[in-house]
């Protein structure tokens, strides 16, 4: 029931003419059954949730089985769990699920947006790339309704693959590992590098090249050791054979980290678009110290369909522009 990356695009439109007759018969509550037991474990927490008697929802997981032609549920003296291939199937319709809930939200808006867009970032590139994303994006679609959602990149992949998203902003190294096994279409943007910067009071405030030596004595505020951009970090001091540092403030987010900085004589990294900009331009000093990261590129994820939605086609669109004026456009 899976499919891996590599061959998405080679899977066939199936039409509901080519929909065996067992699977044609199958309605909503029958995957909204299956989606509940999965979540309670319970034949008759299922036939609670979805208004019908116990019998009832039974039958519902039969006609799944019959449909599939293979078992779901597994029943013993511990209770009912779903087998490898239900949960296969679910990863499968909870986005149609998901689908069916949003045609409904789009069919019931009277004279507003007709269509609607949910996006997925980290909060440095909302910062970042998104606002022009979608000042283009509306240029094309000025009526859509965009909801915008930040959070870690592996969150936002899962909801993304169960349909709660249609796209995610993210790093394609980490985008890549995150979404092993999923069948989503990557449209890669571009990258960027990370420098070196200096508060005000620092040492080093206001020179334009360092020894990584003195840059390397700190003071520093970073990424908390867990992240991607802390892994980038930590393996360029490693490999200019220097000792681990040891940062004085660990904080989430790169805007953090640059505001920290630009108050308290501290060094950090910051990438190259953002440092360019006046608030922090004016105050913080990039080094060069000989040690340059450039993050893997970015990338635009979202589901596999065929034909493409639209909308989501419009936001790749805008995302390649926007991403191109701001990192250069991908090179090959």
């Amino acid at each position: 029931m899976t499919a891996s990356n590599d061959d998405n695009t080679s899977l066939p439109l199936v039409t509901s003419a080519a929909l065996p007759s067992a699977l044609s018969r199958l309605r909503i509550r029958h995957l909204q059954a299956l989606d509940i037991l999965q979540r309670v474990g319970s034949l008759r927490q299922v036939a609670i949730e979805l208004g019908i008697t116990q019998p009832s929802a039974l039958s519902l997981i039969d006609d799944l089985e019959f449909a599939f032609g293979t078992p779901l549920v597994v029943r013993d003296h511990s209770g009912t769990r779903l087998t490898p291939a239900a949960r296969a199937v679910l990863a499968r319709t909870r986005v149609a699920l998901q689908e069916v809930a949003m045609g409904r939200q789009i069919a019931l808006q009277h004279g507003g947006a007709t269509a609607r867009l949910r996006l997925g970032a980290s909060p440095y590139l909302i910062g970042v790339a998104v606002p022009a994303m979608l000042a283009r994006v509306r240029e094309h679609l000025p009526d859509v309704r965009i909801d915008i959602q930040e959070g870690a990149l592996d969150v936002l992949v899962t909801r993304l693959a169960q349909g709660e998203l249609d796209a995610v902003l993210g790093n394609v190294e980490r985008a890549t590992l995150a979404s092993s096994g999923l069948s989503l279409d990557q449209t890669l943007l571009g990258s960027e590098p990370l420098y070196v910067v200096a508060g005000p009071g620092h040492p080093l405030h206001g020179q334009a090249t360092a020894s990584l030596r003195d840059a390397l004595a700190g003071p520093w505020a970073l990424p908390h050791a867990a992240s991607h951009i802390r892994n980038l970090f930590d393996s360029a001091v490693f490999d200019a054979g220097a000792p681990p540092v040891v940062p004085q403030v660990e904080c989430r987010g790169l805007l953090n980290l640059l505001a920290i900085a630009q108050a308290s004589s501290m060094l950090t990294i910051a990438p190259a678009t953002e440092i360019a900009k006046p608030m922090w331009s004016r105050d913080l000093t990039r080094l060069d110290c000989g040690m340059t990261l450039r993050v893997p590129p970015y990338v635009l994820l979202s589901r596999h369909y065929a034909p493409p939605i639209p909308e989501v086609e419009v936001l790749k669109a805008c995302a390649q522009a926007v991403a191109a004026a701001l990192f250069g456009a991908m090179e090959g």
